[in-house]
């Protein structure tokens, strides 16, 4: 998978002031540079802001505010405007979030207003709109802005097979599938992530097979929240197949029903999607198919 950091882009979209095409070039050189830049659209209802705006800024990992003039304040300060009230608020939910913020203001805004007053955002002053996405470039140079990262956890297309172990009680041979849990933040450590099987479909007839959601079991470890540190991968159990009945995949699953079990026999094929999350990063799913032919060596779980 790779990783592009994405940047939200937070300005002013006037265009017959030429901002749509200025937050346009500012899009492009971060995309040169290697980020994933998105530009915010103007929404008019409730719902399109928490849909559209505030979820695009929960799942960014830096955050570029641009704070154009707007309205003349008062006539006795011909030189004092009023900022861009929307992108203010944009910024609060960043602030929030604690997103890291570049913050730019242009020349004429009045310093220090709404949200800026009660945060450090050290907004540099610019006037010259032209030089806008060279300034910008060079302050996310010096801020040290990194472009192969995400706030969000990722199940690797390559899991891990421990295969020929001995399973107790019941000392039978086992192998034992895993997937790869990848904490893809930069600094942060993914706090209580827990797996889950989501949903398994079977290939041949579409159908569902119906089970409780359950939390499943992390390699090596008895509890079901596990800690990734940032950079750092886990193993989650998928499931384990018992050498003398290789078509009938096990779940280690911190359940004492059966209910929350699914119940697999082949030969055959399914979609098996799972789900991890945690307290501290974004969660994520992947959808596999796991193919069962009769024989231990057949056993294939591959990413779709």
């Amino acid at each position: 998978m790779t990783l592009r950091a994405q940047v939200f882009i937070s300005c002013g979209q006037r265009e017959d002031l030429g901002e749509i095409k200025l937050a346009e070039k500012l899009a492009v050189a971060l995309d040169e540079a290697g980020f994933e830049p998105y530009i915010a659209s103007r929404q008019q209802t409730l719902r399109g802001l928490k849909e559209n705006i505030f979820e695009r800024i929960a799942e960014s990992e830096y955050f570029l505010f641009i704070d154009f003039k707007r309205e003349q304040i008062n006539e006795t300060a011909p030189t004092c405007y009023r900022g861009s009230v929307f992108s203010q608020q944009e910024l609060a939910v960043a602030s929030h979030l604690d997103i890291d913020v570049i913050a730019f203001q242009e020349e004429g805004v009045k310093p220090l207003e709404g949200i800026l007053a009660f945060m450090q955002a050290n907004c540099i002053r610019f006037s010259d709109r032209t030089t806008l996405p060279a300034k910008v470039m060079e302050v996310v140079r010096k801020r040290g802005w990194s472009t192969n990262w995400k706030n969000c956890l990722s199940i690797e297309a390559k899991g891990s097979i421990d295969r020929n172990v001995t399973r107790f009680p019941e000392n039978i041979q086992a192998d034992f599938y895993h997937l790869m849990i990848r904490n893809n933040h930069l600094r942060k450590t993914a706090r209580n992530v827990y797996g889950y099987l989501e949903s398994v479909t079977d290939v041949k007839t579409g159908t569902h097979i119906d089970f409780e959601a359950v939390e499943f079991k992390w390699a090596g470890y008895i509890l079901p929240n596990a800690t990734i540190p940032s950079e750092h991968t886990r193993k989650l159990d998928a499931f384990w197949i018992a050498h003398p009945n290789p078509n009938s995949p096990q779940f280690n699953t911190f359940t004492d029903s059966s209910m929350f079990i699914p119940r697999l026999i082949g030969p055959g094929e399914w979609h098996l999607v799972y789900t991890v999350i945690s307290d501290t990063v974004l969660g994520a799913s992947r959808k596999f198919l796991l193919h069962l032919d009769g024989s231990v060596g057949g056993v294939r779980l591959d990413p779709i």
